[in-house]
């Protein structure tokens, strides 16, 4: 007995062995294939990419800031990509201490010793497909990840603008396209979605600088008077924590527009030094420019703030004011150079009758596009206006025959609250209500040539019209609504680069000319500024991509790509590595939860 229990002992310790080597086995073996699967799915699926600068800003983010603007409210990203080395990724002496909002224009400045959230993040970590390009050719407008051609160690992220087999055009911010020598440039335009993925903010009424608003700053709506009115029919209330405009049913429309201004970067410095409000014009305007916050880091030396320890010296515990503690060494512009004559309109609308007309209006290069809704049916009617008269410039689709109005049906109907948005971009009218795009009986493309030559494409403005100096409207024919909220939108300006220069205009004009041009609209009939804008050509071969950056002002893109044989405006096929399809996991808050996820910023890029 004692010999078969022993026996039996024996052969169930070497079962035992072999169940444990053949689990030990079972593991390796998963390990092995989970790592053969994630290298397959990586190489052939899909990859995790970090975006190191802010070239496709604000789209996507490189080293940046993330603060909100302590004038308004409003949250924005400025650039920090300084701070870092973009071939070793070690520090520099460069420190990122204040940008300016992109809203207010009001200097925010940075609180590195106590605020967490005010360091620098790094870029945002995006999920590419490898797979998207195996069924179907790259399209126009998407976001793409490639090996930079000059140096395939390198990987890009741009958005592809440029097409195989294309000649391209870069003009007064858009880009044209053709196939050949000898057929005619036409505008390249982005369908509804990515209008609203690109389109970048001007102006929106939710956050106002309630310090400027407390000593005088005037609404950047305004009422336009009607000549048989004593007073205009819009009551605009502004105070620090609210905006809106509510209008009282009148026979005739009556228009509220957009005023574009701001205080200058030494404007709100003398503000936040005396509280003293400079004499502000209601009715006084500027043309909207493509300005990027994102673009407006003040940068000092960070040896002049960190000890070699990498503690903060004393004196600057606390908020750093860089126009009165530090002279910056590059100072943010208080505006950009190219006028953008592309924009949109966003109105959050609380109708509170059962009839009257909602009317909202765009102006480019003197010619209004006005949207009317009949309440009562919801019915739209679209054209284009200029002096007054309809214009035939619609195309009508494949038809030579122009149209003047066009007919469409929406879901804007009654009383209640309601969104409205219209969008002038790539030479097309493209309107939603609440959230839906209207469809209407004919294209609403048109071609801004058949009125417009080259050089009469310039702002306009008369002392009856402002035009162009009050670009964005809304207004209602009897009918009583109040605008809860209002916001303007601007398209990506693609500029027209020779060289290194980043600007459309030459480099003999100065910028002091542009800026007193842009804030005098008396002046836009008599200057020959706006002709004198560069336009540069590109051809692509058949297996060429020409891809640019969303941060047109600061984006190292095709435009400039050259090597020692000249220029090399292009990638090839061969280094396209697939398509960037989300934001999985953007910079995560330092407070007041370490290491809190940013949920706001995950998705999919359009």
């Amino acid at each position: 007995m004692t010999t078969v229990a022993n026996s039996a002992k024996k052969k169930s310790s070497s079962e035992s062995t072999q169940e444990e080597i053949q689990s030990v086995r079972e593991t390796i073996e998963s390990i092995v294939v989970a790592f053969i699967l994630a290298f397959l799915f990586r190489a052939f699926v899909a990859e995790a990419f970090v975006i190191p600068t802010g070239s496709m800003a604000p789209t996507l983010m490189g080293a940046h800031k993330d603060t909100v603007c302590e004038h308004c409210g409003k949250q924005y990203q400025a650039s920090a990509s300084n701070e870092f080395d973009s071939n070793t990724g070690s520090r520099t002496d460069s420190l990122v201490i204040a940008s300016t909002c992109p809203t207010c224009r009001g200097i925010n400045a940075y609180d590195l010793a106590n605020n967490a959230n005010h360091g620098s993040f790094s870029g945002d970590r995006i999920l590419v497909s490898k797979f998207d390009y195996v069924l179907h050719n790259p399209e126009r407008w998407d976001v793409i990840v490639f090996k930079y051609p000059l140096n395939a160690r390198m990987n890009y992220i741009k958005r592809l603008v440029g097409l195989p087999g294309e000649k391209l055009l870069v003009k007064g911010g858009d880009v044209y396209v053709r196939g050949s020598e000898s057929e005619p440039w036409t505008i390249a335009r982005k369908p509804p979605h990515k209008i609203r993925a690109m389109r970048q903010v001007v102006a929106d009424t939710k956050y106002q600088p309630a310090e400027l608003i407390e000593s005088g700053w005037p609404s950047l709506w305004q009422p336009a008077l009607n000549e048989q009115e004593a007073a205009p029919n819009w009551q605009v209330t502004q105070n620090p924590k609210q905006w809106s405009a509510e209008l009282k049913p009148t026979e005739s429309i009556q228009w509220l527009r957009y005023y574009h201004k701001f205080l200058t970067s030494n404007q709100w410095k003398d503000f936040d030094a005396n509280k003293q409000m400079p004499q502000i014009d209601p009715l006084s305007s500027r043309l909207i420019t493509d300005y990027q916050a994102y673009n407006t880091s003040y940068h000092i030396r960070r040896s002049n703030v960190y000890d070699a320890n990498g503690k903060i010296y004393r004196e600057f515990q606390g908020s750093i004011r860089p126009y009165f503690k530090l002279n910056p060494s590059d100072p943010p512009q208080n505006d950009s150079e190219q006028w953008v004559g592309d924009l949109a309109g966003d109105f959050d609308v609380n109708i509170t009758s059962d009839s009257g007309t909602l009317s909202v209006m765009l102006v480019e290069c003197g010619i209004e596009f006005r949207c009317d809704i009949d309440i009562a049916t919801g019915k739209a009617t679209l054209q284009a206006l200029e002096g007054g008269q309809a214009a035939a410039i619609f195309t009508g689709g494949s038809s030579p025959d122009a149209t003047t109005k066009l007919s469409g049906e929406t879901s804007l109907r009654g009383q209640g609250k309601h969104r409205l948005e219209i969008a002038n971009f790539d030479d097309q009218i493209v309107v939603w209500a609440n959230g839906k795009v209207v469809a209407f009986d004919a294209p609403t493309t048109f071609k801004l040539e058949s009125l417009r030559s080259d050089k009469e494409r310039r702002p306009y403005w008369t002392p009856a019209n402002p035009m162009d100096a009050a670009p964005v409207a809304i207004g209602g024919t009897a009918l009583a609504m109040k605008v809860e909220r209002a916001k303007v939108w601007r398209d990506i300006y693609y500029i027209a680069i020779q060289g290194n220069n980043y600007r459309d205009f030459p480099t003999h004009i100065d910028d002091a000319k542009i800026a007193s041009t842009y804030e005098h609209p008396e002046l836009w009939s008599e200057t020959n500024l706006f002709s004198l804008r560069n336009e540069r050509k590109y051809a692509l071969a058949d297996d060429h991509y020409f891809p640019m950056g969303d941060n047109s002002a600061q984006s190292a893109d095709a435009r400039a790509w050259g090597d020692e044989h000249g220029d090399h405006n292009y990638v090839e096929q061969r280094f396209m590595l697939g398509k960037a399809l989300l934001v999985f996991w953007p910079h995560y808050w330092n407070r007041p939860i370490p290491f809190f996820p940013n949920f706001s910023r995950m998705g999919m890029i359009r």
